[in-house]
C-alpha cells in the first residue's frame, strides 16, 4: 500500500490569527455531544473542558449525554460490553451497528457476518439477542433512535453543534450529524477529537458535505477561536479548521492548548449527572462504579525522547506538558467537592515525575480517600510507588508490556524484566492494583524470549497477573506505521473498515488500526501457551499466592506459598543480609559485596555470585544481565 504523507503529520501547530480574549460580538447557543459508544461509568472529560472554556469565552453550552440515553434504552450491561474496545478490535461491532444509520448499505450483513463469525456468539452473550435482532438493531433500531432524537426542536435551537469522537463514537457521531443537518439545516456542525486527527480529518472535511467545520488537533485554543469568528460573522480561516468543499490550505494542525495547563478552566460535569439522574442510575451503571477523569498533563516525556515502536500517540501531541502540582491539588479538590466522587481516573499518557514531590506529597498530607489511577512508567522505585499509595493512587497502568529485557529492547520501552518485576512487588505490597498485558508479535523477536517469560511466570504467582497476552495491533502514528525501515510490510486499513465505512472515503486515510505482515516474530502458538501459563498465573494468584520473608536479627525466614506444596526457607549469618540486599532493587554480585563488608561480613563476590545464583535455582530470586533481584516480600505490612 502507497502511504500519503500529509503536510499536517509533519508541520508544528500554527498560532491564531483570532484573538479568542476579545469578546464575541453575540452569545452563542452551543451544544456539545456524547455519542454512543463512550463508557457510561464516567463524564466524558473533552465535553466538561470545552463546555467549560466555551462559558468563558462568552457562550452558553450543554452537553448532552446521548450515550447515557443509548445505554438506557439498550441495557446498560448489553451496552457496557459492546463499548469495551478491546474485547472486539478486530470487527469494531459498535462502529458497524451504527453504520447503516450513517451511510446506508456498505456491504451486505451477510459479508460482515461471514468475515466475523464470532459476532453472532457475542451478541447472543451480551445481548440476548439471536441473529435476526442483530440485523435488525443495526438497520432498524438503531436508525429509528437517530431519526427520533434529530427531530427534536431543541436542535434547532442551537447556533453551533459540536460532536466529540474518540474510539467508537464515529458512526454515531455521523450519523446524527447527518441527520441533525437533514432536520436542522441552519445549524453549524463541528466535529473534534482522537478519530479526526491529521488526514483523517481532512478526509472526512473533504468527503462528507454536512461536517461544517473539522477541527484537527487540540481544540482548547481553536474552538472558542471558531466560535468567535461564526459569532462576529467573519470567514473562517483558522489553522486546524477544515471546511467541506474548500481547499485544505490550513496544512498546520490547530495551535496546542495553552502551554500553561493552569490557564484552562477546571471542567463542568454537571450535565453527565443530570443525564445520569433523568434515565436512572440504576438502570445505566451503579454507583460505586463511576469514575471521574481529571487531567493534569498532556503529552509523554518518554515518547519525546523514545517513541516506543507500537504506541499510536501523534508525534504532534508528543510534547510533555503539565499543570503545577498545586493547581493539580486545588482542582481536584474542586471536583470532589462538587461532585462527591472517590474514584478519580487521570487521562494523562504518564505521571509527571514531579508530582511526586508536590501533588502526591500534598494529597498524602491531606488524608482524602481518593482512588485514583494513572499511567505511568514502570522504573518505579519503591520509594515512589509507597509515595504514591499515600497520596490514594490505588491503580495504575504502568506499559510493563513483556518480562522479556530484550523485547522490550525492541519496544524502546526504556525498560527490563527485573524493573517490570520490581514495580509488581512493590505495588502488591503497597496495595496498588496493577493493570497490565503482554504484547508480541514484535519483529526481531524470538521463541526464546517467551519461553523465558514461561519459565518466570510459575515463580510470580504472588504478584498481579495481566490481563493477557496478544500481538500488537498497528496503529497509524506508531513508529511501526510511519518507519519505512521497520519489518512491517503489506500495512493497509483493517479489513473491518470495509464493511463500516462507504468505498468513496479513502479508507488508507480515515483508519487509524491496519493489517500488516511482519517478519521474525513468535508464533501465534506461542502466544495460545503464553494465555494459558497467565490463566494458571490468575488462579494461583485468586487464591491467595504468598512469597513472604521474615526478618530477625541475623536470620531470614521466607514463606513460600505460591503454590499448594509450601516451603519454608531459613537464611542465617551473611546469606540473609545478601537476600536481603537484593529486596528494593536489584543490585549485582559486586554491590551485594559491598554491603556485606559494610557490615563486617567478609566473603568474596565470587561466593556471594553463587549464593545469588542459587537463590534463583530454588525460585526465591531472579536476575538478568549479572543484577539480582529477591522476590519475596516483608511480611510487615507497614515496612
Amino acid at each position: 500500500m502507497t502511504r500519503t504523507t500529509v503536510p499536517l503529520l509533519l508541520s508544528r501547530p500554527a498560532e491564531l490569527s483570532i484573538d479568542p480574549a476579545t469578546p464575541p460580538t453575540r452569545r452563542l447557543r452551543v451544544a456539545l455531544v456524547n455519542m454512543p459508544w463512550a463508557r457510561v461509568n464516567a463524564p466524558s472529560i473533552q465535553c466538561g473542558l470545552l463546555q467549560a472554556i466555551t462559558r468563558r469565552a462568552g457562550h452558553d453550552c450543554n452537553t448532552h449525554y446521548l450515550n447515557i440515553e443509548f445505554a438506557s434504552f439498550l441495557g446498560g450491561e448489553g451496552y457496557e460490553k459492546i463499548a469495551m474496545m478491546d474485547a472486539m478490535r478486530d470487527y469494531f461491532l459498535g462502529e458497524w451497528l451504527f453504520s447503516y444509520a450513517a451511510f446506508g448499505e456498505v456491504l451486505p450483513v451477510s459479508e460482515y457476518l461471514a468475515t466475523y463469525p464470532e459476532v453472532q456468539a457475542d451478541w447472543a452473550e451480551w445481548t440476548g439477542g439471536d441473529t435476526d435482532d442483530l440485523v435488525r438493531a443495526q438497520r432498524e433500531t438503531l436508525p429509528k433512535w437517530i431519526t427520533d432524537c434529530a427531530n427534536r426542536p431543541e436542535w434547532g435551537q442551537y447556533d453551533v453543534i459540536g460532536f466529540t469522537s474518540t474510539f467508537l463514537q464515529n458512526t454515531a457521531a455521523l450519523a446524527l450529524g447527518r441527520a441533525i443537518k437533514e432536520a436542522h439545516p441552519r445549524t453549524a456542525l463541528v466535529y473534534g477529537g482522537a478519530n479526526f486527527d491529521s488526514e483523517m480529518g481532512l478526509e472526512y472535511a473533504q468527503k462528507l458535505p454536512w461536517l461544517d467545520y473539522v477541527v484537527v488537533g487540540e481544540g482548547d485554543v481553536t474552538f472558542p477561536a471558531l466560535l468567535k469568528a461564526i459569532a462576529d460573522g467573519q470567514d473562517v480561516q483558522l489553522p486546524g479548521v477544515h471546511r467541506h468543499g474548500l481547499p485544505a490550505v490550513q496544512s498546520r494542525a490547530a495551535q496546542l492548548g495553552p502551554a500553561a495547563l493552569d490557564e484552562l478552566p477546571v471542567p463542568d460535569y454537571g450535565d453527565y449527572f443530570d443525564a445520569l439522574n433523568r434515565f436512572g442510575r440504576a438502570n445505566v451503571v451503579p454507583e460505586d462504579q463511576i469514575r471521574m477523569p481529571v487531567e493534569f498533563s498532556r503529552g509523554c516525556w518518554w515518547g519525546q525522547k523514545h517513541h516506543c515502536t507500537f504506541c499510536g500517540l501523534n508525534a504532534l501531541n508528543m510534547a510533555f506538558r503539565a499543570k503545577s502540582g498545586q493547581r493539580a491539588v486545588d482542582e481536584l479538590a474542586t471536583l470532589l467537592r462538587e461532585y462527591q466522587i472517590v474514584h478519580v481516573d487521570a487521562v494523562d499518557n504518564i505521571l509527571d515525575m514531579q508530582y511526586l514531590t508536590s501533588f502526591c506529597a500534598e494529597l498524602a498530607e491531606r488524608h482524602w480517600d481518593v482512588n485514583m489511577f494513572f499511567e505511568v512508567k514502570a522504573n518505579l522505585t519503591r520509594e515512589q510507588i509507597r509515595t504514591m499509595h499515600l497520596a490514594g493512587i490505588m491503580r495504575v497502568q504502568p506499559g510493563i508490556e513483556s518480562l522479556s529485557t530484550s523485547v522490550l529492547r525492541l519496544m524502546r520501552k526504556g525498560s527490563s524484566k527485573l524493573i517490570n518485576v520490581r514495580l509488581l512487588k512493590w505495588a502488591r505490597y503497597y496495595g496498588v492494583r496493577v493493570s497490565w498485558n503482554l504484547l508480541a508479535g514484535f519483529p526481531g523477536e524470538t521463541e526464546e524470549d517467551y519461553a523465558e517469560q514461561l519459565r518466570l511466570i510459575p515463580l510470580l504467582y504472588h504478584l498481579e497477573p495481566p490481563s493477557g497476552c496478544r500481538k500488537i495491533w498497528l496503529e497509524r502514528f506508531s513508529p511501526y506505521y510511519t518507519d519505512e525501515s521497520f519489518a512491517m510490510t503489506n500495512k493497509r486499513p483493517q479489513e473491518c473498515y470495509r464493511h463500516i465505512y462507504p468505498a468513496h472515503l479513502n479508507h488508507a486515510k480515515i483508519a487509524y488500526f491496519f493489517d500488516y505482515e511482519a517478519a521474525g516474530t513468535c508464533s501465534d502458538t506461542t502466544v495460545k501457551a503464553v494465555n494459558a501459563a497467565i490463566d494458571i498465573w490468575a488462579d494461583h494468584h485468586s487464591a491467595n499466592a504468598s512469597l513472604v520473608m521474615q526478618r530477625l536479627p541475623g536470620r531470614l525466614t521466607i514463606i513460600d506459598k505460591r503454590t499448594e506444596e509450601a516451603r519454608r526457607l531459613v537464611l542465617t549469618d551473611w546469606r540473609a543480609e545478601a537476600y536481603d540486599a537484593c529486596g528494593d532493587t536489584a543490585h549485582t554480585p559486586s554491590k551485594v559485596h559491598e554491603r556485606l563488608a559494610a557490615h563486617g561480613f567478609d566473603v568474596g563476590t565470587d561466593r556471594v555470585a553463587r549464593f545469588l545464583d542459587e537463590c534463583c535455582r530454588v525460585g526465591i530470586m531472579v536476575s538478568d544481565e549479572g543484577k539480582y533481584l529477591g522476590l519475596a516480600l516483608p511480611e510487615n505490612p507497614g515496612w
